[in-house]
């Protein structure tokens, strides 16, 4: 079995990049001879020579070429280990990218945010705001290193996707509406009134065009905006009613303009999710936004 050592291995990629055992030599601070020794009981280990050599120099066999790239790969991951390791003496250091959907950024990241950077100030946050799709799309292209979306969706499998939070969705109707009166209503029994929607391309937007093709009936949208307060706006105007998630309006409590009635369909419960490549060593501080995003209320 080979047993390499990490001083035989530097060694040998010395001389594979340098195509030279004098130069490797000079700049190893070693005698040739030893490097020569050093590269025979190499090639007696591995059963394969490394090297053509020849007057000018060593050029790489095939088993060489394997053996410097996977000497590379090793040296790398050693220097990225150092690197990130010494964060714990000196302190959690570096930015994260999240891309997030409304929804979350709304209700639950402010204050996750807010105690994730008071625990480690030396931490960047640049936070994404975007439609779960475009946070898919971003995670999956590595721009995101974490992304936080909508969980009613189909993930490839190159990302590991991790529980985040769950909503309930509420019914906003003006004061006075005729379903103001009601403990909780179903969806069906909000498709008689005018709507103030989301974009269709929101995760909502999706979910509740899709919810009302599946009862093959129409979604009757009077109005579309982009968020969640020029809803909230709208309806308080008389304009429509509105579906959103209960913890937007945490807010509005008091506001004798609108009434939040309970969304009874299954569906209304929305699970949201916390997803990151699977083949992406995540750095240090993305690690440690990741273990807080999903520990720390």
């Amino acid at each position: 079995m080979f047993h390499p050592d990490f001083t035989t291995l530097r060694i040998f990629l010395a001389v594979y990049n340098l195509g030279n055992i004098s130069k490797a030599a000079a700049r190893e601070n070693i005698a040739s001879s030893a490097i020569s020794k050093r590269l025979h009981s190499l090639e007696s280990e591995l059963g394969a020579p490394l090297f053509y050599r020849h007057s000018r120099g060593v050029e790489a066999t095939p088993a060489g070429e394997m053996l410097a790239k996977h000497a590379a790969t090793l040296f790398s991951q050693i220097n990225r280990m150092t690197s990130e390791m010494s964060t714990f003496a000196s302190g959690v250091a570096g930015q994260v990218r999240i891309h997030a959907h409304t929804s979350a950024i709304v209700q639950y990241m402010p204050s996750q945010i807010a105690s994730f950077t008071k625990a480690y100030p030396s931490v960047k946050i640049i936070l994404v705001e975007d439609s779960s799709l475009g946070v898919l799309q971003a995670t999956i292209e590595g721009l995101a290193d974490i992304g936080i979306l909508a969980g009613n969706m189909a993930f490839p499998d190159a990302l590991d996707v991790f529980d985040y939070r769950h909503d309930k969705l509420v019914v906003l109707v003006p004061a006075g509406h005729p379903l103001s009166t009601s403990g909780g209503v179903r969806f069906a029994d909000t498709l008689g009134f005018d709507h103030v929607g989301l974009a269709v391309t929101s995760s909502l937007g999706t979910l509740l065009a899709g919810a009302a093709d599946a009862l093959s009936m129409t979604l009757k949208t009077c109005i579309e905006v982009k968020t969640f307060e020029s809803a909230v706006r709208m309806v308080e105007a008389g304009l429509g009613i509105t579906i959103l998630p209960d913890g937007v309006l945490a807010d509005k409590v008091g506001n004798d303009r609108v009434c939040a009635i309970p969304l009874l369909d299954e569906w209304s419960t929305r699970p949201h999710v916390i997803c990151v490549r699977n083949d992406r060593q995540l750095t240090t501080a993305a690690l440690f936004m990741l273990d807080h995003l999903r520990s720390v209320p």
